[in-house]
């Protein structure tokens, strides 16, 4: 079984991540990503292909690999086009593949924020017909049709998850005082930056004992380097427009952070990928009030041995939930 995944950019590198997944742990199953260009964080995976970047014997090659693919997942990133869709017309012109009308398997990803704004225009795309399967990032499944072919999906980073380390990890944290609250917004105004500062000035912080911490405009390495750090993570306060969470949730869960989000739009996503509404994040609530009895409950009144007990039920869910057996059996059952 081949599987192509292609994008513009890739933002937040997911395709990519988990087609490396796929070819490292999977006998069955060959993978590529293929993109226009290279991601501008220079994640530590890099896309297989960037087709502005390739000669022709790479465009060749990328041209094989689409069409000896059995299934095509393509994230739809940029402006809207009324009767294809963006990067299926730009590898038709670009390698000559016309895969909107082939016999293979169609399958769009919808990770973000332009199917947030665009969601109706794409539940009724003239094309529609023509995808096999929607795969929405897990805020997103909401706004879906819900039909049979309608599901959400995981955001991924890949990640050879150990339990012991990403214990370990959080324990040799604790020892260092004071602790870091860290928050690294790419976008304040969406994150609920505002908001979060106003509720940690409120919580009358020990500077002996915490250290909040707001970052913007860093290197992304430096992002991991902080995350790696921090005890506790708060990724965005935005109940009315997102209410997920993402790849930037993630690294700082892997990196063993204690870790707050919007989360009240993912329920019907939980549910139908795990059978469980549970999640590792823990929710930060729809208003300001919930916002600040979370953050105290979590972070001032816990004892180490208590926030050490909530990392073992986090790390046991990332270790069954990202695990690459479980990321194998999801595209095997596209």
């Amino acid at each position: 079984m081949k599987i192509s995944f292609i994008a513009e950019n890739d933002w937040a590198n997911i395709l990519t991540e988990w087609s490396h997944c796929l070819n490292e742990h999977s006998k069955d199953i060959e993978a590529k990503s293929i993109c226009l260009r290279p991601h501008s964080f220079n994640y530590t995976i890099p896309h297989d292909c960037n087709l502005e970047k390739s000669n022709e014997s790479q465009k060749l090659e990328a041209k094989q690999f689409l069409e000896e693919s059995d299934v095509i997942i393509f994230g739809e990133e940029g402006a809207i086009t009324p009767t294809n869709f963006k990067i299926l017309e730009i590898i038709k012109q670009t390698l000559g593949v016309d895969l909107i009308n082939s016999n293979k398997k169609l399958c769009i990803w919808h990770p973000g924020t332009h199917y947030r704004q665009n969601y109706n225009f794409y539940n009724n795309h003239p094309l529609r017909n023509k995808i096999h399967k929607h795969l929405y990032g897990i805020d997103l499944y909401r706004l879906s049709n819900k039909e049979e072919n309608d599901l959400p999906i995981h955001a991924y980073q890949y990640i050879n998850f150990s339990y012991e380390k990403f214990i370990s990890d959080f324990k040799s944290k604790l020892k260092i005082k004071p602790w870091t609250i860290l928050h690294i917004p790419r976008e304040a105004s969406i994150k609920g930056t505002e908001q979060i500062n106003k509720v940690i000035s409120k919580l009358d912080l020990n500077p002996n004992k915490f250290q909040y911490k707001t970052l913007t405009g860093i290197p992304y390495s430096k992002v991991i380097e902080e995350k790696k750090k921090s005890i506790f993570y708060i990724d965005q306060f935005s109940p009315v427009n997102v209410g997920g969470y993402g790849v930037s949730t993630l690294e700082s869960l892997f990196n063993s952070n204690l870790t707050f989000s919007t989360i009240d739009n993912i329920s019907d996503s939980m549910f139908k990928l795990t059978g469980q509404y549970e999640c590792p994040v823990i929710s930060l609530g729809v208003n300001q009030e919930e916002l600040y009895s979370t953050l105290n409950d979590f972070i001032l009144t816990p004892t180490e041995d208590q926030l050490i007990e909530y990392m073992k039920g986090i790390g046991q869910w990332l270790e069954t939930v990202y695990s690459p057996k479980s990321i194998i059996n999801y595209f095997k059952n596209i």
